[in-house]
């Protein structure tokens, strides 16, 4: 929170001997006219006649606070508080000279103290202040509470409340705030400035973009406003626009930290690849020897694609200032894109050991460190960056990811969620938490991670792709089918959305319409193995064993290492009761990704046709010492107990799915379970 000074007001006292009334009077009145030297010349005057004066020594240090002389201001204050312990005013400005002095626990006391003998709002105001320079933001809110009580209509409480709430993540509440602030105050473009940073916080890129330009009318060179609604254009893939306000920026203040490296970003992202590369290129040709001119081109060079010409302008600003640790650090993120995972940690290394503040470097290194299997590295580089760089997203995703691999699922979605407080429309990391939610058992978490992806919309095919495969590993039909109702009703022309309704059409039991989909996804995209899979999977429920075998075989033949064909064999081969050929399928599954944990589920339950119950077992038990919380699991292995006649171990199984979420298991339940 920024500081505020204090206008300190030299009022006059009464009731005290003539002459030093006068002197007072006299200095109060060279203080008013900003002669502070001559107003402590006037009082030490006043002391000369009466040493035990209390507001002399009160007002002569109002003086020296006001000429920075803190050390003398506080010794007048103390002296003044011994003569007079109930001049609140002494406590409150000896409390602002702590705060000036960085001194903020004392300056908590003295605040306290003043409070104690007489409240005002500004007691609290200046309180609050500290609190929050020690990083106590609750404590801060609660002081502005207080400070309101006394002064609701005044703007500054509203504002620097919401910079509180600001830094509690409570953005929300600090919109609030700073829509009461300009609602007192409308020509303020600080506070709309302050509400568009919240804005962005939560996502809401369009109504920052809004605000930005609202305080840039009342304020057009608030740099810092153009360059972070810069941010927010490229947010919604606006790069034109955010590479205007990148320029525009510069001409206010070149000095703005990554303000140059945003700009390579936008220029890279901006569709015009000669665009994008002549204004770097303008630079490297107008000072040849400016290494930062090599290392942004380089920048703009990796994000085209073209790693070769990205390595060749890093080597040269290496070459110019061998200092350069920006210059290592992305020359190692090259080299990480390249697999050279060595070279890049070696890089990061040089660029850590150049500059340790480098939280990039951190970064990288990190994930070089877990590319070369030294997970411990890796976690100390990134406890690193996040003290270096806490608001950086993609680390938490980097330490969700490690987190995840080692199936702790629940300290994933911690990880994940720190992420998306700092990027909240990243599509990306909601898939990846939605995913780990499931893992944990949280389905309604994870279904709403993905309605979110949808919310929120991406240009990605991939993305959506692997959303809608993570929906129907969760079996997520119900919820499903209106989320691709409306995904289709957007594109129509989109295969895997189309592959998607087909999927929930069929297991709400609408087989018919669910070949349509599967059909009019085929004649979009014949190379749609999904699309042949779910089709035989349709096939299957209409007992067309023949045809189902077919499209998972034309599926298996596009894309050989994909799951979910040898699934639905798997699936198949149950039907037509060849468990073996089912067992060998999910062998294959599990060859492919030995992360499903559910296909070992799955294994075991073809296991209990063949009546091995120690393999099955084994499978069952090694599912669920991986995902104790997973209701297909405990599907699976009721259906198990069911072949081995073990009524009671699979309704006890089924009760637990149930618990879970699972609809399946209590179709099961009313069967089996009294």
């Amino acid at each position: 929170m920024g500081k505020l000074l204090i206008a300190f007001i030299l009022f006059p006292f009464c009731c005290l001997a003539q002459s030093a009334e006068t002197y007072i009077k006299v200095g109060n009145t060279e203080a008013g006219a900003k002669n502070y030297t001559g107003a402590i010349e006037d009082f030490n005057k006043a002391l000369q006649l009466e040493p035990s004066n209390s507001k002399a020594f009160f007002y002569r240090g109002n003086a020296y606070n006001n000429l920075k002389q803190y050390p003398k201001a506080v010794q007048d204050y103390d002296k003044a508080i011994s003569l007079d312990p109930n001049n609140a005013y002494a406590y409150f400005y000896r409390g602002n000279v702590n705060n000036e002095l960085q001194k903020y626990n004392e300056a908590i006391a003295d605040f306290t103290k003043a409070i104690s003998i007489s409240p005002i709002a500004d007691m609290y105001h200046y309180r609050a202040n500290a609190k929050a320079n020690l990083g106590d933001n609750a404590g801060a809110v609660a002081d502005f509470n207080e400070a309101i009580k006394l002064a609701p209509n005044k703007a500054a409480l509203y504002e620097y409340r919401g910079v509180a709430k600001a830094n509690l993540n409570d953005n929300q509440g600090a919109i609030a705030d700073y829509d009461t602030a300009v609602r007192l105050d409308p020509k303020n473009s600080d506070l709309i400035y302050y509400r568009a940073n919240s804005k962005g916080n939560i996502g809401d890129y369009r109504g920052a973009i809004a605000d930005y330009t609202a305080a840039l009318a009342i304020n057009p060179k608030n740099a810092e406003a153009v360059f972070y609604r810069g941010n927010a254009y490229g947010n919604i893939k606006n790069y034109t626009a955010a590479v205007a306000d990148y320029k525009k920026a510069i001409t206010l203040n070149p000095k703005l930290p990554n303000l140059y490296k945003y700009l390579a970003n936008a220029l890279s992202n901006s569709g015009n690849k000669k665009d994008a590369l002549s204004y770097f290129n303008e630079a490297a040709k107008t000072d040849p020897n400016n290494a930062d001119a090599y290392v942004l081109r380089g920048t703009v060079k990796n994000n085209l694609g073209d790693a070769e010409g990205a390595r060749a302008d890093l080597d040269k600003a290496i070459e110019l200032s061998g200092k350069s640790s920006e210059a290592y650090q992305n020359r190692a993120d090259v080299l990480l894109n390249a697999k050279d995972f060595n070279g890049a940690k070696e890089d990061a290394d040089k660029a850590i050991e150049l500059s340790s503040k480098n939280g990039y470097a951190y970064i990288t290194r990190a994930r070089a460190n877990l590319e070369l299997k030294d997970t411990t590295g890796a976690l100390a580089d990134i406890a690193q960056g996040i003290k270096l760089i806490p608001t950086y997203d993609y680390q938490y995703v980097v330490l969700g990811n490690i987190q995840f691999d080692r199936h702790d699922y629940a300290a994933a979605v911690a990880s994940y969620t720190k992420g998306l407080q700092y990027s909240p429309a990243n599509t990306e990391t909601f898939l990846k938490r939605g995913t780990a939610r499931l893992k944990n058992g949280d389905r309604a978490g994870a279904i709403a991670d993905y309605k979110k992806i949808a919310e929120i919309g991406t240009d990605n095919d991939n993305l959506y792709a692997r959303m809608i495969k993570a929906i129907t590993k969760g079996g997520f039909y119900k919820e499903g089918l209106p989320l691709f109702n409306d995904l289709v009703a957007k594109n129509g022309r989109n295969a895997n959305f189309l592959v998607g309704r087909g999927w929930a059409r069929k297991n709400s039991g609408d087989i018919n319409g669910a070949l349509l989909d599967y059909n009019a996804a085929i004649k979009i995209d014949s190379t749609s193995s999904d699309a042949y899979s779910y089709r035989g999977s349709a096939k299957l429920e209409l007992k067309d064993y023949e045809g189902a075998l077919a499209d998972v075989a034309k599926a298996i033949k596009i894309h050989e290492g994909e799951e979910e064909p040898y699934i639905i064999r798997a699936r198949i081969r149950l039907a037509m009761k060849n468990y073996q050929g089912a067992v060998d399928d999910y062998n294959t599954v599990i060859f492919i990704n030995l992360n499903n944990t559910v296909m070992f589920a799955n294994r075991g339950y073809a296991r209990s046709f063949l009546n091995d119950v120690e393999r099955a077992n084994a499978d069952f038990n090694y599912a669920l010492k991986l995902e104790p919380n997973n209701a297909q699991i405990y599907y699976q292995r009721g259906r198990a107990r069911i072949n081995f006649k073990d009524t009671t171990g699979a309704c006890a199984d089924f009760q637990k799915a149930i618990s879970l979420g699972s609809t399946l298991a209590a179709d099961e339940a009313k069967k089996y379970c009294k």
